[in-house]
């Protein structure tokens, strides 16, 4: 068992206010220690572990902290990654999991600079190396992989054990357990669209890149269209009322960690800030919910069971195959969800105007998705950053004070 003065200090959380889903009394926190800097964390449901990244002292060597989610405990550390050197557009060093023939694992991603001695330039770099769920002690990594260059971005598949990482003019699709890496060059020919989609102005075939990764390969982004590359094209899967283009506005795509495709399409004849928000399917691009709601950029999020996807001030139900809009109305501020409860709870802020500032402010709120009904929460009540199995993780956006974890009820 690794030596617990070696990782970051875990002791009982105070009885913070949060949500009631959640028991206040049994929680447990942890800092940065001697360690050094923590981030993440992520969640590996099946080992009902919270894992974190943490960077050594000296900057040099990364890890990954895997803490039991219901009681704190660390039940292993990876051994020490060698931590490239980076500046602030590289991408953070981070923790993500996968899965891939039915095992979980844990896959720690840095980026930046090595070697350079004042005559010869530092090289960039991207390291990820994979880890079993399941491992105790210190874990060796079951793969590591290595990129010729640095990260701006990472993208995360649940499952397959594929992930992309955005770099300068291309992007690379990993498999995190084989180490076969491909790269996909912005503009290359290679990424245009299945089928011809020439413009009134230009082609869509413009501007391509990788964006994400869906079940039947890469999703490309282009000029007011998207597509999977050699498979379907946005252009035959519009949802009823959208349109490629209107006005300045264009369709985008996003790659959910799920294998779909989340799309802010443009309403037909209305060139503003409203979108048909879309959920497609990866492999047949076929629209599976759709919702009108205000915005047109997105970082998709699923919920721990993968049911529930929050896009913006969207949010579906991906069982039921139905979207909500969380935006202002006549009668409600706008909300802002960060996580779902496989109850189909889901918690945020709505951002309340304050009379005496101007500015807006964060009201604590849980929503109910069955009726769409928002609630504010008891004044500083928390709200929940990540929701696992079996806890719920709180204090990951501040960057001020520790990270709390309280089991569930």
């Amino acid at each position: 068992m690794p030596s617990q003065s070696a990782v970051p200090s875990r002791s009982a959380a105070p009885a913070k206010p949060i949500p009631a889903a959640f028991d206040s009394t049994r929680g447990w926190e942890v800092a940065a220690g001697k360690d050094g800097n923590l981030g993440g964390p992520a969640v590996a449901s099946d080992a009902g572990l919270i894992l974190f990244r943490s960077i050594s002292e000296d900057k040099k060597t990364a890890s990954v902290l895997a803490y039991d989610a219901k009681t704190g405990a660390i039940r292993w550390r990876s051994k020490p990654v060698a931590n490239p050197t980076r500046d602030s557009l590289d991408a953070d060093a981070m923790v993500f999991v996968t899965h891939k023939a039915g095992k979980e694992y844990a896959v720690l991603a840095v980026t930046g600079t090595e070697g350079g001695d004042g005559v010869n330039r530092a090289s960039g770099v991207t390291r990820l190396a994979a880890y079993d769920t399941a491992s105790s002690g210190e874990a060796a990594p079951v793969k590591e992989t290595t990129v010729p260059d640095k990260a701006t971005g990472y993208g995360v598949q649940r499952d397959g054990g594929l992930a992309t990482v955005q770099l300068a003019g291309s992007a690379a699709v990993v498999d995190v357990l084989s180490g076969q890496v491909t790269t996909y060059r912005r503009n290359d020919p290679a990424l245009n669209a299945p089928k011809p989609c020439e413009l009134a102005i230009g082609s869509c075939n413009t501007s391509t890149g990788v964006a994400g990764l869906t079940s039947a390969g890469p999703l490309v982004q282009g000029f007011g269209a998207f597509w999977v590359l050699g498979g379907w094209f946005s252009g035959d899967v519009v949802p009823a009322g959208a349109s490629p283009m209107v006005g300045a506005g264009k369709v985008m795509a996003y790659g959910s960690p799920d294998g779909r495709v989340v799309a802010a399409w443009p309403l037909t004849g209305h060139d503003n800030d409203r979108s048909i928000w879309a959920v497609h399917d990866g492999g047949t691009g076929q629209a599976l919910a759709t919702v009108e709601c205000t915005g047109k950029k997105a970082e998709p999020r699923l919920s721990a069971d993968g049911r529930y996807l929050i896009a913006g001030l969207a949010v579906f139900d991906l069982q039921e195959k139905k979207g909500y809009c969380f935006e202002a109305t006549g009668a409600r501020n706008p909300v802002q969800l960060t996580t779902v409860d496989k109850d189909g709870t889901a918690y945020g802020n709505a951002k309340t105007p304050d009379q005496a500032t101007g500015s807006l402010r964060d009201t604590p709120t849980s929503v109910t998705l069955a009726n769409g009904q928002a609630s504010a929460l008891p004044a500083g009540t928390l709200v929940p950053d990540l929701i696992a199995a079996d806890a719920a993780v709180f204090g990951i956006d501040t960057g001020i004070g520790p990270v709390l974890v309280y089991p569930r009820r």
